[in-house]
């Protein structure tokens, strides 16, 4: 446990014998919460199995046993609250996209499903409409009220483009967002010193490296040992996150790791899938026997892509929580949440084969919960602490010059640092009312997480940062 707390969030002391102190105490008062949420849960008629229940509420009496722990040593409401919102507005925004994802694309396809339907062929009089398609190494026959076609029809509809455009213009926003800003956007501050030609070659070279090894992997692993190919997967996605976070900076880390596993999901349609469903085609034309194995692979590849599904589109939302991508260890977060996500998707595709694992989801809520307390507690532990030492009131004058030659050269009306045209996401500080109506952002990004100016390009100290932190531990007056 010491050992996973301390990279997760590194501290020279975290009291955590009086926090489980704490939390035995809370136990008895979150049992009680978590049988009434036991039976309250009979209400919903999908909950009325007993481990559903169950399972829900264990996870609710550990949440608030840990919750009541951190409050009762030290931890002040509103920075609970602070953290839970925080982490709340990621697991919010993450789910309204998958659902956003799948309601539209549902939307869209039967739209587009209803206007493409067959109405006029006369072998199908028996039936409303048809539609052929082929997808994943086998054919789907999408009927209207009736019978199947006797021969393959004319027009066969084909799922390739989605998967070709979203990575094009992924590839694009790569070049644009960072290859064009490569020495403040990919470049670390630290560590690995590169060169902005060097971040863009090595960019370049593992997408179309990390293809060909994870081809080379899925080639050579025979059907039956798939436990053996996740495991290999698995470790080196967490190497691959690792490395990438060790030369690159935070969020161009994250973006790679992204763009990686699109680039494979691209690939797996380009590569596998479509020349599967060409050999299925070409044989239903020709009456022959299609190559199965063609199809069995597809399909396997297939399934691949529906478990990357979620981490990338967590690493899609992932520029909005700095509190992910500018952690200490922002590597292992990233696992962790991916490893969330995967579980998600494992249990709706067992549930969609009617196989209800029920343990599942209330074990990836445990997941990002534990990851969300663990990765904090260099904040808890800082609200135990006196809130400044400092005896001088900082004046915002001083603050503002800081934010000014440090924050301002880019986030300014007329910004003046080369290459910025308009400040990054609209955000400005030119004013006072300014500052004040970002000061939230200020302290994430500037002084919590440090991952602002990027790369440190405008050569803000840690003195400097430090006065921000005094100001706004002060009050953030700006009429002194």
């Amino acid at each position: 446990m010491n050992f996973f707390l301390e990279l997760i969030a590194p501290l020279e002391n975290y009291d955590f014998s009086n926090f489980l102190h704490n939390f035995v105490l809370a136990l008895p008062a979150s049992v009680l919460a978590g049988i009434i949420i036991f039976f309250l849960l009979l209400a919903f008629k999908k909950l009325h199995s007993r481990e559903y229940r169950l399972y829900i509420s264990i996870a609710f009496i550990l949440v608030i046993a840990v919750t009541s722990s951190l409050y009762n040593i030290g931890v002040k409401t509103g920075t609970l609250f602070a953290v839970y919102t925080e982490w709340l507005h990621l697991i919010v925004r993450w789910t309204h996209i998958i659902f956003g994802v799948a309601w539209i694309g549902t939307s869209f396809y039967f739209n587009w499903l209803d206007s493409r339907l067959e109405r006029d062929d006369p072998d199908f009089k028996h039936l409303d409409g048809y539609l052929w398609s082929v997808h994943s190494g086998g054919f789907y026959r999408i009927e209207k009220l009736k019978g199947p076609p006797e021969k393959l029809p004319k027009t066969l509809h084909w799922f390739k483009w989605e998967a070709y455009a979203t990575w094009i213009s992924g590839f694009v926003l790569l070049i644009l967002v960072y290859y064009f800003n490569a020495s403040s956007m990919m470049l670390k501050n630290d560590g690995f010193a590169l060169t902005p030609s060097l971040a863009i070659i090595i960019s370049i070279s593992l997408l179309i490296g990390s293809w060909f090894v994870y081809d080379f992997i899925c080639k050579n692993i025979e059907d039956n040992k798939q436990e053996l190919l996740v495991s290999i997967g698995f470790v080196l996605f967490v190497l691959l996150s690792y490395f990438l976070t060790e030369i690159y900076g935070s969020r161009a880390a994250y973006i790679h790791v992204g763009a990686i596993i699109g680039t494979i999901m691209a690939a797996n349609v380009f590569r596998v899938i479509i020349p599967a469903q060409k050999n299925l085609v070409s044989s239903a034309e020709n009456k022959q026997a299609p190559n199965l194995q063609l199809s069995i692979d597809a399909k396997n590849r297939s399934i691949h892509n529906n478990y990357f599904t979620l981490p990338v589109l967590f690493i899609m939302i992932s520029s909005h929580f700095s509190f992910t991508y500018g952690a200490v260890n922002n590597w292992l977060i990233l696992v962790v949440l991916s490893l969330a996500g995967i579980l998600t998707r494992h249990y709706f595709n067992l549930r969609n084969k009617k196989q209800y694992k029920v343990w599942i989801l209330p074990s990836a809520a445990l997941i990002m919960f534990f990851l969300m307390i663990f990765s904090s507690l260099t904040i808890f532990d800082s609200d135990k602490k006196q809130m400044s030492s400092s005896l001088q009131v900082v004046s915002f004058n001083e603050v503002q010059n800081i934010i000014k030659y440090r924050c301002g050269t880019c986030h300014a009306k007329n910004p003046t640092f080369e290459g910025i045209e308009v400040a990054p996401k609209g955000v400005i500080y030119d004013t006072a009312n300014d500052i004040i109506k970002n000061i939230k952002l200020i302290k994430a990004q500037a002084v919590d997480s440090e991952i602002m100016p990027p790369n440190n390009l405008t050569g803000i100290t840690n003195q400097e940062r430090e006065t921000i932190r005094i100001w706004i531990e002060q009050g953030a007056n700006i009429n002194n």
